[in-house]
């Protein structure tokens, strides 16, 4: 989409030539074409003006958008019918929007002000995967009270994806450790139901939600963000930074639903990227007030 400023700039070109063949050449030509500019001036002040202050929340923060929100989402993605006609009660999109909090599932939101009057403007959710979390620690500390070997013990952790040091000789008489050792940061979580209102698509929106989302996750101590999208939309991910999964690397992965399976590492260099992308954006809308 052209960006604004050229907008603006095609408008006023549009003004000039209108306004010139108003007096040296058509009246009718000139006319129309002078409609069309002042059509084009006040399509881009009314744009931009609609995504003035825009602010990032959790759901849960602000939960009286809780309807909002799902308008959005099921305006992009409809809730299915049943046999008799009936909307599914647990649409997996919308289903968990009053069970958002800060752990997971967080379901995100962007919101827009306009003459502060303030409405939904993105949304997306950070979800648990099947293998988010690795499995309890008090499942081994029973073993170890059992009589099992320590480091049979151990091992059976480090299958499960647990850190073996977490559990030593000195942990055999308790079973519930007043204070057990802290489980290892959750691996990976996916991202899902992203979408941007209509009318304000193309302005960065989506790419400030998925940075939002990055910072959220990275929060939490996920390692990857995980996710599929359609074919059309590979390249405004790889724009990101996210990847593009081939088969062979999919062993033990969580599978996605749609066609291809994307991830990202949150290493230092996405979270400063995603740190980036949110400071532009502000500065950008900023500008525009």
């Amino acid at each position: 989409m052209i960006d604004d400023k050229y907008e603006a700039l095609l408008a006023v070109a549009v003004f000039l030539v209108g306004a010139f063949l108003l007096v040296f050449y058509s009246v009718p030509l000139g006319s129309g074409i002078l409609i069309i500019a002042v059509s084009l001036l006040w399509y881009n002040r009314h744009r931009v003006r609609r995504i003035t202050d825009v602010e990032f929340y959790k759901l849960h923060e602000v939960p009286h958008y809780t309807d909002e929100v799902s308008a959005l989402v099921t305006s992009e993605w409809p809730v299915p019918l049943t046999a008799e006609g009936i909307e599914e009660a647990n649409f997996v999109r919308t289903s968990s929007l009053k069970e958002s909090r800060d752990t997971l599932p967080c379901h995100l939101l962007a919101l827009a002000s306009s003459n502060e009057v303030k409405q939904v403007a993105a949304h997306c959710v950070l979800r648990e995967t099947s293998s988010s979390r690795p499995p309890d620690l008090n499942k081994f500390l029973r073993m170890l009270k059992m009589g099992l070997p320590l480091a049979a013990v151990q091992q059976s952790m480090e299958v499960a994806g647990l850190d073996p040091s977490l559990l030593s000789a000195e942990h055999s008489n308790e079973l519930q450790p007043s204070q057990p050792p802290s489980l290892n940061p959750i691996h990976n979580v996916t991202l899902s139901a992203l979408v941007v209102k209509p009318e304000l698509r193309g302005h960065g929106l989506g790419k400030s939600m998925c940075a939002y989302a990055v910072q959220v996750a990275s929060s939490l101590g996920v390692k990857e963000v995980i996710g599929g999208c359609r074919n059309e939309l590979v390249a405004f991910y790889e724009k990101l930074g996210v990847k593009k999964r081939s088969a062979e690397k999919r062993e033990r992965i969580p599978k996605v639903r749609l066609g291809n399976e994307m991830f990202l590492a949150l290493d230092d260099n996405v979270r400063e990227q995603a740190a980036q992308i949110l400071t532009s954006y502000i500065r950008i809308v900023d500008k525009k007030k």
